[in-house]
């Protein structure tokens, strides 16, 4: 009667770049591919796939997994990883005017079935690597007001690139293979936003970028004027408005004393006159607030044209009697 040996038991991991997971049952691998599926091109044009395979206990026999990675159609053998015996990696060349490979894993071992050896191979899912030519390092500050101009530093831009801060897309400038310029859109202040790079191939998350108020300001520090009467006032803004320009709530507690209208700063401007003409007679403050920017009053007072004018003759007739 023919013995056997009991199977030692054996537990094999190899780990590589995507995040696909491909699941065998019963007594086959569990192989895991951990490559990225996309990596910034170094000067080295050499690139490191790495797997964690795992192969259950029963019927395998011990030490006989040969795990090995085919790229493009040639099939090289996995390195065994320093700090983990179950890791396993390859380093591939590949020329720097290829912007992709196409890979797969397979792990080669023996089935032992009631005392027959058998060699079994199993493959992971075909996956690709892309290797992008572009490399985000970061925002050239954490913290900005509405209408800023942040530079985001990387390296292989294009005119094609634009950045959105949370949900918005932001005006997008190229100013160098190495330097990206964004205008900080109107968002609600005093909040923390994340910031993308897109493109066609790809979504890059740079930074956080915290948004501070813009400042809002007006070029008169009181307004007096008579009833009847128009002057012209100028909103402006401390940085240039992006978008489709900039809408400012002006209201005031004197409303029957102010007649102005709406009052918008276009895109690409950081300024806007507009007249005010007074209406009846009233002393109060005009109250100017817009998204983003911080909130302004101004004290305004309307007087009556004929006041003004007995005033003055009043002040003829001092002169007058005045001794000389």
């Amino acid at each position: 009667m023919k013995t056997t040996t009991p199977m030692k038991k054996s537990t094999f991991y190899a780990c590589i770049g995507s995040l696909g997971t491909l699941l065998f049952h019963g007594c086959s691998p569990i192989l895991n591919n951990l490559t990225p599926s996309t990596v910034q091109r170094n000067a080295s044009n050499r690139y490191r796939f790495t797997v964690r395979s795992q192969l259950l206990e029963k019927q395998v026999v011990a030490d006989s997994f040969k795990p090995s990675i085919v790229i493009d159609g040639e099939t090289h053998a996995l390195q065994q990883e320093s700090f983990n015996e179950h890791f396993f990696f390859y380093d591939h060349s590949i020329h720097p005017q290829r912007t992709e490979a196409d890979y797969y894993f397979a792990l080669a071992y023996d089935k032992n079935s009631r005392g027959h050896i058998r060699p079994k191979t199993t493959k992971s899912p075909l996956a690709k690597l892309i290797i992008q030519e572009r490399c985000v390092f970061s925002l050239d500050t954490d913290r900005a007001p509405i209408g800023a101009d942040v530079s985001v530093l990387g390296r292989g831009f294009t005119s094609g690139d634009r950045i959105v801060v949370g949900d918005c897309n932001a005006p997008t400038q190229c100013i160098s293979e190495n330097v990206l310029s964004f205008k900080v859109p109107l968002l609600v202040a005093n909040k923390s936003y994340p910031v993308w790079l897109l493109s066609n191939e790809f979504k890059v998350f740079i930074g956080n970028l915290l948004l501070d108020n813009g400042t809002l300001s007006v070029d008169m520090d009181s307004i007096e004027l008579e009833s009847g009467k128009s002057i012209e006032i100028t909103f402006s803004t401390s940085q240039t408005v992006s978008g489709s320009g900039l809408y400012i709530n002006v209201t005031t507690n004197i409303p029957d004393s102010v007649i102005m209208p709406e009052v918008i700063i276009p895109a690409n401007e950081d300024h806007i006159a507009v007249q005010i003409e007074g209406g009846e007679v009233g002393q109060g403050h005009l109250f100017i607030n817009a998204i983003g920017y911080d909130d302004l009053s101004i004290p305004i007072q309307v007087t009556a044209t004929d006041t003004i004018k007995s005033t003055e003759s009043d002040f003829e007739d001092v002169d007058a009697k005045r001794p000389k």
